[in-house]
């Protein structure tokens, strides 16, 4: 317990800064993020880093967070190309190195850059609304754990995440509507209390698929933890998993409200 609490305060003090500052700044915490979770995915599927994929998946990550710098045709080429030399670390392994690998990689490869593209994108709206994100998920994974601890009698998914239970899961969404409240009466991201309450739930709800999905990614490669990046909390990927599939949503939902 000490060393996770001594963990959190030194990733808070390093982080912070890059969320206040927002702009070039946290567009490359965003990237750095993005980079290590990448990172983890890949030795986590092959068990080792291999270093070929990694830099692939980087140059993936690379093009997604700054298309609108090149054209269509560009971009398309780009991924083909990547594609093509992801395809053909099968062929030169003589197959030591599975298609059902490169498929994973590729694709949580763009699951994690969409998430960590998403969270900057936030960012740039407003600095409030990325601290509504922060804290919904936040008193949702709170919620669901001293929840589930206390009044948790049917599993969530045991074959994935056997301690998460459908009453924790309830109540951290429910304790999520604190949050929305908060934000409804103290900035102007929401017009009104009931699109407030229900974009609210509906992110904390897919938080916790997102954090499930890591979970199901992890039980099915034999991995506790993506890494020991962070000790005491494991990795980036274990860090960031609920809010890399909420961001994106969060965007679109705030589309379809305006």
């Amino acid at each position: 317990m000490k060393t996770r609490i001594q963990t959190a305060v030194v990733a808070l003090i390093l982080f912070v800064p890059f969320l206040v500052l927002g702009g070039n700044y946290f567009l490359f915490a965003s990237l750095v993020l993005s980079f290590l979770s990448v990172y983890e995915i890949v030795k986590i599927t092959f068990g080792k880093i291999n270093i070929g994929v990694f830099i692939l998946s980087s140059l993936f990550v690379l093009g997604f967070f700054f298309k609108k710098y090149f054209s269509n045709e560009i971009l398309t080429l780009s991924l083909l190309i990547i594609i093509f030399l992801l395809f053909l670390n099968i062929i030169i392994s003589n197959h030591k190195i599975k298609l059902v690998d490169i498929a994973n990689v590729f694709f949580l490869s763009f699951y994690i850059t969409l998430g960590f593209y998403s969270l900057n994108a936030i960012r740039e709206i407003s600095l409030s609304l990325l601290f509504y994100l922060l804290l919904t998920i936040w008193v949702t994974d709170s919620g669901a754990y001293f929840g589930g601890m206390r009044f948790g009698k049917r599993k969530l998914s045991s074959n994935i995440s056997p301690n998460k239970s459908i009453e924790g899961s309830i109540i951290g969404s429910l304790l999520s509507i604190i949050v929305a409240i908060i934000f409804y009466l103290t900035t102007d991201i929401f017009s009104n209390i009931l699109i407030a309450i229900s974009v609210t739930i509906i992110i904390s709800l897919i938080g916790q698929i997102g954090d499930l999905v890591e979970s199901a990614y992890k039980r099915e490669y034999n991995v506790k933890d993506s890494s020991n990046i962070l000790p005491g909390h494991g990795g980036i990927f274990d860090r960031f998993d609920s809010l890399i599939l909420s961001a994106p949503f969060l965007l679109i939902l705030l589309e379809l409200i305006k």
